[in-house]
């Protein structure tokens, strides 16, 4: 009789391997926010030294201030070497644990690191992404029940620092919106603290093949963006036309939720990084207080920038207004609306349903094409039952 075969583990980095690569993405952070300080306090320091009269009496003299940048430059080498050898202590050890081994399962990722990810990408994913640090979100299509592929399909795409957090008391749109209208949910991932135009760029070479590809014959696809997401699928949209791809054919209908088309308000940012960082993803805030800057995506977030303002493309901020929003495309703006505000807290209403003053500016939507959800902020938008009828009802037509 023959031996029955052991049971089939698969295989996969691992836990302990992943932990080592996000201390590792984590301390290259760290070092890189500390040369960051010690950039800014020689600049203080000279500054200081050519103040006439210095504080504590008398210009810093020539000697005084060659010895200071001396120092300086002694603390850089010496952060830029332990920074170098902790990172290739750490790269060593991932390497190690990288090597094939069995397990039960596949190290599936907490919703916790995630959070924390994505807040750090928010913050700070434009350096991520120039640096390889291994935080960086590479942008990434996650397929909902793959193995049942439907004839329609919807694509969500996320807002600024919050990931595939789509789902908010128990309810999630996508699953919801798949079920109900027999579709199949893709959800994209994506680093939003780069570029909306970069980040759409590879989104559009991702839906390209994906759809071309797609193991039953299509009858639609339908777009979701929430936030900053819907400022994406504007850039996907505008660049796919533009290069000829196929993909932008399938498209039936496209929605936004609470995007910002003509910009936020740039202290509500920070309140959407607080209220997404309800958990763990609080620690990462001081990050931002201590860079003192803030990243590309949020740059794009808070002036609805869809694509690089560049006089050789002719993408002038009148035509980056607009851009991404065909006329022959039914097109839906929802708005969310705390009482009193005019705003869901981070985006004004006007901003989110297309509408401006100057008519070159308005996206020219239909007025049954807007709806504004009252009583819910930026975020209760994902929870909302209200805001997931009337999507069900505009996508059943």
């Amino acid at each position: 009789m023959a031996a029955s075969s052991p049971p089939h583990r698969s295989r996969s980095p691992g836990r302990a391997a992943a932990a080592v690569r996000d201390a590792r993405g984590g301390v290259r952070l760290l070092f890189d926010v500390m040369r960051h300080g010690l950039d800014r306090a020689e600049k203080l320091h000279e500054k200081l030294g050519q103040v006439d009269p210095a504080p504590a009496g008398g210009a810093m003299p020539r000697p005084a201030r060659t010895i200071t940048r001396a120092a300086y430059r002694v603390l850089r080498g010496g952060t830029n070497m332990a920074g170098s050898a902790l990172d290739l202590v750490l790269a060593s050890l991932q390497a190690s644990l990288l090597q094939p081994q069995l397990e039960r399962a596949p190290a599936a990722p907490s919703p916790g690191r995630e959070a924390v990810v994505d807040a750090i990408n928010a913050l700070a994913g434009d350096h991520l992404h120039r640096t390889d640090n291994p935080l960086a979100v590479r942008t990434r299509l996650r397929v909902h029940d793959p193995a049942s592929p439907k004839a329609r399909v919807i694509v969500l795409v996320h807002d600024l620092g919050l990931g595939e957090a789509w789902r908010r008391r128990g309810h999630d749109h996508g699953e919801a919106l798949a079920a109900a209208l027999d579709a199949t949910a893709i959800y994209v991932h994506y680093n939003s603290g780069r570029r909306v135009a970069d980040v759409a760029h590879e989104l559009s070479a991702e839906l390209e093949p994906m759809l071309s590809h797609w193991r039953v014959p299509l009858q639609g696809v339908a777009l979701i963006g929430h936030g900053q997401g819907g400022l994406v699928l504007r850039s996907a949209l505008h660049q796919a036309t533009r290069s000829g791809l196929a993909w932008p054919g399938h498209v039936r209908q496209v929605v936004f939720l609470g995007t910002p088309h003509d910009g936020a308000k740039p202290a509500g940012t920070w309140q959407l990084l607080s209220r997404l960082g309800a958990g763990p993803a609080a620690a990462v805030l001081p990050l931002a207080q201590l860079a003192r800057r803030r990243s590309d995506g949020i740059d794009d977030f808070l002036h609805g920038r869809v694509l690089e303002d560049d006089a050789r493309t002719g993408m002038t901020p009148m035509a980056n207004a607009i851009a991404g929003v065909p006329a022959s495309l039914p097109t839906y703006a929802i708005a969310a609306e705390l009482p009193g505000t005019g705003s869901d807290g981070l985006v004004t209403v006007a901003s989110a349903l297309g509408k401006h003053a100057e008519p070159a500016r308005d996206l020219m939507l239909p007025e049954e094409h807007r709806w504004v959800a009252s009583g819910v902020d930026h975020v209760g938008l994902l929870g909302s039952d209200a805001v997931y009828q009337r999507m069900r009802q505009w996508l059943s037509v």
